[in-house]
């Protein structure tokens, strides 16, 4: 009996250090499923042709959006890039704010006179001289 629960032991111990299994992460559920065109709804159709049109045009400087899109897709593309362009300042105030912060700036380190000239400066006012 005993040596059985020292096998066990032994086991158990050797198991808690193996190699843990690796999980196949998000990707693999259903959930991510890409599913074919023909079982999509009209609704998930026009969603889908909205969303690559969207990928298209998103990637047009200001010059090629002005030529070639119009209306509805022109709004959409400056109303999209006005709001890029307002949180972008804002993130530029926020760095140039918190740049002290982050790189504070540097004090010279004094040199052996002036720490001598302050040393005496402080000597004077303990004594009640004036420098």
């Amino acid at each position: 009996m005993k040596t059985a629960f020292i096998l066990s032991t032994l086991l158990v111990g050797a198991e808690s250090f193996a190699v843990a299994p690796v999980s196949q992460g998000r990707l693999s559920s259903a959930l991510f499923a890409k599913l074919p065109d023909d079982q999509l709804s009209a609704d998930d159709k026009e969603i889908k042709s909205i969303q690559e049109k969207w990928s298209e045009i998103r990637h047009y400087d200001r010059e090629e959006a002005e030529s070639k899109l119009d209306g509805e897709w022109l709004e959409a593309y400056n109303r999209f890039y006005e709001l890029y362009d307002e949180d972008m300042t804002k993130m530029e105030q926020i760095v140039k704010s918190l740049e002290s912060y982050v790189d504070p700036p540097k004090v010279q380190k004094k040199s052996k006179g002036q720490k001598r000239r302050d040393a005496y400066a402080r000597k004077l006012a303990r004594s009640g001289q004036t420098a």
